[in-house]
């Protein structure tokens, strides 16, 4: 797989999460499949979000 093609796993995760408002990203429901968009984000794609891991933590927190 080319590193300009993202992993399928990261594009079925955010297809899904991109389908939900952003509390329900934010929601402990969802924290499996945010992390595994994160577990399998392309490099330039895991600063924005890990930005948004954190406004969960706060959120939560």
């Amino acid at each position: 797989m080319s590193n300009t093609t993202p992993h399928p796993k990261f594009m079925e995760a955010m297809r899904k999460l991109s389908a939900m408002t952003e509390e329900e990203r934010l929601s402990e429901e969802n924290k499996e499949l945010f992390e595994q968009a994160m577990k399998y984000a392309p490099l330039d794609i895991q600063p924005a979000l890990i930005a948004i891991q954190k406004k969960y933590e706060v959120s939560v927190h």
